[in-house]
């Protein structure tokens, strides 16, 4: 059920990577133009920055869900499968405590407690607890910065499904019967 989860997920996310992809480069474009012309859009160059960080954290998500982050497999590689699987299980462990944390974080700088007992008055909220997410307004858009803060809960939340689905796909996977590997290399020719 974890991995279906993890896997709807995942193809929204490879869709609105494909939509930011093909967006921001028109944005950029525009702006280039604009700026040719004597007229830039400044709001398309803010709009065009955040896009680019709602691309990197939403391929942040994809690349956990797929494990095609960079890695350096020097010390999997040279131990036995055994543990090689204990050690893919420690990493899966470790991306998905930092998920959960990303997570614990981002509920800790929303306060949406504090935001609902507040009324979703944002001053209200601000008064009591101190805290100005709400408020702060985007440089040249005018739109509060949270709109587009609102990515690090929701990535850091899709990151942890993905997490988790790998680290019981890892716990999943059967443990590799010693010699079975050389065996296996040498009855394919390797």
């Amino acid at each position: 059920m974890i991995r279906a989860l993890s896997d709807a997920i995942s193809r929204g996310e490879r869709a609105a990577l494909r939509v930011l992809v093909l967006v921001l480069p028109l944005m950029v474009l525009i702006n280039v133009a604009g700026r040719a012309l004597k007229s830039p859009i400044f709001w398309l160059d803010e709009l065009a920055v955040l896009m680019m960080v709602w691309l990197a954290m939403l391929g942040l998500s994809v690349t956990l869900r797929s494990r095609e982050a960079v890695a350096v497999t020097l010390l999997t590689d040279a131990v036995p499968a055994g543990l090689g699987k204990l050690l893919r299980c420690a990493a899966d462990l470790v991306v998905l405590g930092f998920a959960l944390a990303m997570l614990v974080l981002c509920y800790l700088w929303f306060d949406p407690v504090t935001l609902w007992r507040s009324g979703f008055d944002f001053d209200a909220f601000s008064a009591e607890s101190f805290n100005f997410v709400y408020q702060e307004p985007t440089a040249t858009l005018g739109v509060p910065k949270f709109w587009f803060w609102l990515i690090l809960p929701l990535v850091a939340f899709t990151s942890a499904i993905h997490a988790l689905a790998n680290l019981l796909d890892s716990l999943r996977a059967p443990f590799p019967v010693p010699g079975s590997e050389s065996a296996a290399a040498v009855g394919s020719g390797e």
